[in-house]
């Protein structure tokens, strides 16, 4: 715990709040009445005045709180009193200063505190106006706002009630001096009068017991002996006694009497000073607040308002007035007019189940009202205007919707432009491929065929990368969640790229963990972004070595963390870059005469993929000595399955099988790629092109598997599928999406559609066979 700490005016400011003379007094009603309504407004269960005293905080006045005073040194206030402005504290347990105090880990076990310093005209900050609760809460500037309002509304009356009370003593000392001098009885005289008709009885009480046992004694002197004399004696002493005793009360009787009527009318004039004052500040507390104020009694009647509330609604300033009833003032058809729905006015349960409530007026203006029920049973109410918070609010909405629309634009022009990029791309690809298969091919011929289907795969590669970057921004890339072993994900990503390491003369070297962890996660974007980092160390490393090494650590049952950190010996990232290299198409050298490729969009998504995985992705780099990323991974643990190499296994479940395809493309170029990946296959292919051929021909022949495209002349491939499923001879035939439509999105409104799967163009020849065999 951090204690309270003395101010650097700390002698002068504690004079200060002794000439208040503040401290250890009873409770004042304007005080009590400020603090019941800063904790109804805020809605808290506790609000405080306290006045920080040398080694204690005491409280003028508490709400929600039995204790009148704690220690300096555990004190929140005793730090809010350092700062000019709105002290707070939104969730003390995340605060090192405050999360062992002992007012937060026991009673009244503070979370939230709201504190504004309350200064004396002289400038020394003596104590808040402070609010607290039990639960964290957010404390916007608006909040803050208000509670300086009503901060400055309780300085007032401290400053008031010293101007009173110095008023008060002058006012005693110059009444003493005039009625000196002009022989006036003070005030005290009826305290006189009354004290000598009181010994005026006593002295008579006297008399008479003097009398009385005289003339006793003369008629019985006859009688009295030597003998009777100790006895009259003492007869004599008790009839003194009994008219001293009598005569004593009577005097005291009439005293009290005497003064009581003077008793009263000072108790009465004291009590009708205090109401004076006390109703006049009150007054002047409310109009000072910024917002409009009114309070309705229990019998739902104006009990009282401010100007400002007249200022939000000039209409009413000639209908409402105090004792108007609420459902007048609802009933009223210019208070009707007001208000764009005046339904709202009508309901009365309203105004208990729905506290705070936005009304828009008829002249454009919003108004939040905010309603809290009193303890009498009345309702008091604050009416804000936000109609400058409402029209930013709207013009918000209005753009979010804007850049959703543009967004919506910015995605069908990528489909369209994947769509026209792909297909024929898909014939460029795909003949390459049945090229590279001949063995007749001289290597001058096979090395040109390599290079074109290399500077194909890396044209696909940027077309893939656009439309990840735009899926990820559009928050629309999903991850698949399916079983896959680290080792190999990660073995396969490195042997990938073993290649471009050997023939930059690199060593790519790699530390993988001993044991096998089988994982549940998308495996295919995990390699996506290892082959994008391993990519660009290999790129900006002309000679050491690419280091990959991963770790695991066993959370639970159920969770592991993995760490994976790539390293290499090249030129390294500038400490002015480092801030903006995660940002999309952003590259360490981006002038004409650069020496390396790229989009700059590598980066950008694997942070983005690893950020959608619940990861975190850091940086480590200097200039000429290396880059060092580290990603950091949760995954789920999975049981253990095995892994074999499912391409062969594929490819002989299809080739020792005689299969009908139906194949429904309207591009000529796909079909000759088809052709040539199904020659050496035991496939019977049949070609049409258009949505109502693909039908005519399902309806004559029994297929064993169909592949559709999507956007064909006629018909297209999403209602022949439907058709076929509908009524043919191949209703329960597998139909495989065969498109260029690579949006996400685009696989599940193809399942919708009744397919059973997707194959996205260009395809290549390993996943065609591997897709068929599932369902060969």
């Amino acid at each position: 715990m951090e204690p309270a700490t003395e101010t650097h005016d700390e002698a002068s400011r504690l004079k200060a709040l002794q000439q208040l003379e503040l401290l250890d007094t009873a409770p004042e009603e304007q005080f009590d009445h400020m603090t019941r309504f800063v904790k109804t407004y805020f809605n808290v269960p506790i609000c405080l005045i306290s006045l920080i005293d040398k080694d204690r905080q005491w409280f003028k006045s508490s709400q929600g709180l039995d204790v009148c005073e704690t220690g300096r040194a555990e004190s929140f206030c005793g730090h809010a009193i350092h700062s000019s402005e709105v002290f707070v504290v939104e969730d003390t347990l995340s605060d090192p200063r405050f999360r062992d105090n002992p007012l937060v880990v026991n009673d009244p076990r503070i979370r939230f505190y709201a504190g504004f310093p309350l200064q004396t005209p002289g400038g020394h900050r003596i104590g808040t106006l402070c609010i607290i609760d039990t639960q964290p809460r957010e404390f916007s500037f608006s909040d803050k706002q208000h509670l300086r309002d009503f901060g400055k509304v309780v300085e007032n009356l401290i400053t008031q009630q010293s101007v009173e009370v110095e008023i008060d003593k002058q006012n005693s000392s110059v009444q003493g001096f005039i009625n000196l001098i002009t022989n006036k009885a003070p005030i005290w005289s009826h305290k006189t009068v009354a004290f000598s008709l009181s010994a005026v009885v006593f002295t008579l009480s006297l008399f008479l017991a003097y009398y009385t046992d005289n003339l006793h004694s003369i008629s019985h002197i006859e009688l009295i002996t030597e003998q009777s004399k100790s006895d009259v004696l003492i007869d004599s002493w008790i009839h003194y006694g009994l008219f001293v005793l009598a005569g004593s009360s009577l005097a005291v009787l009439i005293y009290f009497l005497l003064r009581l009527p003077g008793n009263l009318s000072k108790m009465l004039h004291i009590l009708s000073v205090n109401q004076i004052r006390n109703e006049r500040r009150f007054r002047d507390a409310i109009e000072a607040l910024e917002d409009g104020f009114i309070i309705f009694d229990n019998q739902q009647k104006v009990a009282v308002y401010n100007q400002n509330f007249i200022s939000l609604y000039p209409e009413l300033a000639d209908i409402i007035r105090e004792g108007t009833r609420y459902k007048d003032l609802s009933n009223n058809q210019t208070v009707r007019a007001l208000v764009k729905d005046p339904e709202l006015l009508d309901i009365d349960k309203l105004r208990i189940n729905a506290p705070e409530r936005i009304i828009e007026l008829t002249d454009g203006r919003w108004i939040k009202m905010v309603e809290r029920p009193m303890r009498d049973g009345g309702i008091v109410g604050f009416h804000i205007d936000i109609t400058d918070l409402k029209r930013n609010e709207l013009q918000l909405i209005e753009a979010r919707q804007k850049a959703e629309m543009a967004n919506l634009v910015k995605s069908k022009f990528l489909a369209n432009v994947s769509h026209e990029v792909r297909t024929p791309l898909n014939g460029i690809m795909g003949l390459l491929d049945v090229l590279l298969e001949d063995e007749t091919l001289s290597t001058q011929q096979q090395f040109y065929l390599s290079t074109m289907l290399e500077s194909s795969n890396s044209l696909l590669k940027i077309l893939n990368d656009i439309l990840d970057i735009s899926k990820i921004e559009a928050g629309k890339l999903e991850l698949i969640t399916e079983q896959f072993n680290l080792n190999e994900t990660l073995d396969s990503a490195c042997r990938l790229m073993s290649t471009n390491a050997k023939s930059s003369g690199l060593a790519l070297e790699q530390s993988l963990p001993d044991r096998d962890l089988t994982l549940l996660g998308d495996h295919g974007r995990l390699r996506q972004l290892v082959l994008n980092i391993l990519s660009n160390a290999i790129k900006f490393t002309s000679k050491g070595k690419v280091y990959l090494e991963t770790n695991y650590e066993i959370i639970s049952d159920t969770d592991a963390n993995v760490v994976i950190t790539i390293q290499d010996t090249g030129i390294g990232i500038p400490q002015s870059m480092l801030q903006h290299i995660l940002e999309p198409f952003t590259q360490v050298d981006s002038s004409a005469n650069k020496q390396h490729s790229g989009t700059g969009l590598g980066l950008a998504i694997s942070n983005n993929l690893v950020k959608l995985m619940g990861g975190t992705l850091t940086i480590q780099s200097e200039e000429q000595l290396g880059t060092k990323i580290i990603i950091n991974l949760p995954f789920k643990l999975a049981n253990t399955i095995e892994f074999n190499s499912q391409a062969i296994i594929d490819e002989l479940n299809v080739k020792s099988k005689s299969i009908k395809v139906l194949l429904a493309d309207d591009d000529m170029t796909n079909q000759l790629v088809m052709k040539a990946m199904f020659a050496n296959l035991h496939c019977h292919v049949d070609f049409v092109q258009n949505g109502v051929e693909a039908v005519k021909a399902a309806q004559k022949v029994q297929y064993d598997i169909i592949l559709m495209d999507i956007y064909m002349p006629k018909m297209d491939g999403i209602n022949a599928s439907k058709c076929i499923r509908a009524n043919s001879l191949s209703s329960a035939t597998p139909i495989i999406a065969f498109t260029a439509n690579a949006m996400e999105g685009d696989k599940h409104r193809f399942l919708d559609a009744g397919m059973d799967d997707y194959i996205s163009k260009p395809v290549n020849k390993h996943n065609l066979l591997k897709t068929l065999s599932k369902y060969c």
